[in-house]
């Protein structure tokens, strides 16, 4: 069976220097218009608004406001313990910082940037208030990669996030025998076998299959590159190449989706109750449980 290719990542010489300069030269941007409105308001002689804002221009410690992920129904999803960790940097970047200047601006955008949970830039402003108000996006977890004892949180992209858990312990679908070995937070996961496995949990989703999955074996040595969906049953469904990669004789996507949905209609169970599954070829082939 044919070994699927693992991307290898160039070996660069990194300069931190260089990197935080162009992190400031990022926030540049969202800094400048984020706090403009404070500023023109006091220039314009907005009554109320430059009084108050006036107050505040004197070293101190802002409060820092943060705009926390929340899931599809509003609820937050990132644990209390790393809300407090990255509430307590924050505040600790800002403290003796001169209000309504920009240097307390830049120390929180760029302290919210080295904690590996943002895309992009974020936007940062004074409030009328004499508060710091970060605006962002936040990488939203969508499994973890388990490597030796532990379980490392990745986005979809896939880039590794900065929690990490004892094997069992995430409450995520799992990824195991991961082609490339666990980058730096914040850095991409290399692999086709991962990009790959990532794609069929967006497709599983998509179709409303995943209830009775808890992971996928993305194949080592000689069946490295074919994968196995892992269920709670302690099946295991052969599903093969990645998503719209398939080798010859295997069917297509759709029709493997075809034959997860008519097994989990005809008996209730995603690998019908079976040790497991083969649905790559022709035929799909069952091997039932001993006893």
């Amino acid at each position: 069976m044919t070994r699927k290719k693992t991307s290898k990542k160039k070996s660069t010489k990194r300069d931190p220097e260089r990197i935080e300069r162009n992190k400031k030269i990022a926030l540049g941007t969202a800094i400048s218009i984020g706090a403009a409105g404070v500023f023109v308001g006091g220039a314009f002689g907005v009554g109320e608004l430059d009084r108050r804002a006036a107050e505040f221009v004197v070293p101190g410690h802002a409060q820092v406001i943060i705009n926390w992920p929340t899931n599809s129904q509003g609820k937050g999803w990132m644990p209390i313990n790393e809300r407090e960790r990255i509430a307590l940097l924050l505040s600790r970047s800002v403290q003796g910082g001169k209000a309504l200047s920009r240097a307390p601006l830049e120390e929180a955008g760029l302290a919210l940037m080295r904690t590996g949970w943002i895309q992009g830039t974020p936007t940062v402003t004074w409030t009328s208030e004499g508060q710091i108000s970060l605006e962002s996006t936040w990488r939203v977890p969508v499994a973890v990669v388990r490597e030796g004892s532990r379980e490392y949180l990745i986005d979809q992209d896939p880039k590794v996030l900065p929690l990490d858990y004892a094997i069992g312990e995430s409450n995520q679908f799992f990824f195991v025998n991961a082609d490339a070995h666990l980058p730096e937070v914040g850095e991409q996961w290399l692999g086709t076998d991962l990009q790959d496995g990532l794609e069929l949990l967006q497709i599983l989703t998509q179709e409303g299959l995943l209830e009775q999955i808890a992971g996928f074996d993305l194949g080592k040595d000689a069946e490295s590159g074919t994968i196995r969906i892992l269920t709670r049953n302690d099946g295991r469904i052969i599903w093969g190449a990645g998503p719209g990669r398939e080798r010859p004789g295997e069917v297509p996507t759709s029709v493997k989706i075809e034959r997860l949905n008519a097994v989990f209609n005809r008996t209730g169970l995603i690998d019908g109750g079976s040790e497991f599954i083969d649905i790559r070829g022709s035929d799909i082939l069952f091997q039932r449980r001993e006893g």
